[in-house]
């Protein structure tokens, strides 16, 4: 899943918990011994719990980012990453908003993503 050009429908903050609702993210699939991969989006939710740190303004919604980190643990990715997954320990994600001059950052003790329904193909790349 790419980060650029997501487009994030909401955030909803409940007590220490918080859902990123993801109204198109671009998505990356490739497959052994394919000549090309394909290009797709979908919709899902990733989610925060135990949150440590959480921004106090959020900005007007749809947002689109500009890129985003993820981190798990003692790794950071950057601009993409695989999903689903599902994260334990010391996580979160920092939300790069076009616009936005101030970084959103969300830091917990687990974090996970699903889709919601199926992806829709775009292209072969």
């Amino acid at each position: 899943m790419q980060f650029e050009g997501m487009t994030i429908g909401a955030i909803k903050r409940d007590g220490n918990r918080v859902e990123i609702l993801v109204e198109h993210a671009i998505i990356v699939k490739n497959m052994d011994d394919a000549q090309s991969d394909t290009r797709w989006y979908g919709r899902g939710c990733l989610t925060i719990d135990d949150l440590f740190r959480n921004p106090d303004e959020l900005p007007t919604f749809p947002a689109t980012l500009d890129s985003a980190d993820i981190r798990d643990n003692q790794m950071t990715y950057q601009g993409e990453i695989s999903i689903p997954f599902e994260f334990h320990g010391n996580v979160g994600i920092i939300l790069y908003i076009n616009g936005h001059q101030t970084p959103l950052r969300f830091f917990g003790e687990s974090m996970s993503f699903t889709l919601s329904g199926h992806e829709k193909y775009i292209e072969h790349i």
